[in-house]
Formats: structure tokens, sequence, C-alpha cells
């Protein structure tokens, strides 16, 4: 599914749910662009900075399950809550932004521990992003709301 037609369907997507999908995304790219800048100064190599945003990328996506994507069907769109297992995947996430230098710290040292961070962190906010827009299409096909007109 083309990010055009999602925008075309934007209206089944509640407005919560739409404004945290774009902040992932604006975000990212902001650290994204941030990541790019420090391995063209040098400040990382940019295999390093690769596997950090992969990893944050895999990391993202894991923890994008902290909010229960589904269908209401009174509202007839799709919204996101908090459930059990998404307070369990959030206390995962905070755990390791805390722990995110400490634990790049065992696989690198010196200056490049907080760029590399950084590409964790910009590569966690994409997966986010990537994680929750899928459950979101997902949710709209299931609904077969993809090819009804408006």
């Amino acid at each position: 599914m083309s990010a055009k037609s999602l925008r075309k369907h934007a209206h089944h997507v509640d407005k919560r749910l739409r404004f945290r999908l774009r902040i992932y995304f604006f975000i990212s790219v902001i650290l994204i662009g941030i990541l790019l800048f420090n391995i063209a100064r040098g400040s990382l190599l940019p295999l390093y900075g690769i596997i950090g945003l992969a990893a944050g990328i895999g990391i993202g996506i894991i923890t994008s399950r902290m909010y229960h994507i589904s269908w209401n069907h009174d509202a007839k769109k799709v919204v996101g809550r908090l459930d059990i297992y998404g307070v369990v995947i959030l206390i995962f996430y905070i755990a390791v932004e805390i722990s995110r230098e400490k634990i790049v710290n065992y696989f690198t040292h010196g200056f490049q521990v907080g760029t590399i961070a950084l590409a964790i962190l910009a590569g966690m906010m994409f997966g986010q992003f990537l994680g929750t827009r899928g459950k979101v299409l997902q949710v709209l096909k299931e609904e077969k709301v993809f090819g009804k007109l408006k």
C-alpha cells in the first residue's frame, strides 16, 4: 500500500494515532540526518552507523507492539491503546533507552559510543514508525477499508 493511498484513507485512522506516526517519522528523519552528518564528518564509521541503525529499527519494530492497534466499530476508525502487553514492552523500551550507552559501550569505546547510541535511537524511532504504520495498514486491509469509496 502506498503512502498516497494511506493518506486517502486517513479519515479512518484516529487523530492521535496519525499524530504519533508523524512524530515518529519526523524525529527519525531528523536523527538520521544528524547520524549522516556525524558519518560525513568522520565521527562514526559508516558500518557502525548502519549496524546501530539496523539494531534500532529491529528494537523499534518490536516495541511498536506496545500499542494495540485495532478497529473501533463505533467510530469506524483504527485506534491505538496501551494494553498489558504494551505496558511490559514499554518498560522494556524504557530500560533499553536508559541503558543504551552502557550496552553500546560493551561493543565499542571512546568517542563513537554517543554517535552509535544516536544511530540506535534513530533506528528505534524509525522502527516505531514502520511497525505502527504496518499494523495500521494491516487493520485497514482486514476491515476492507481499502477499495471503499469515501
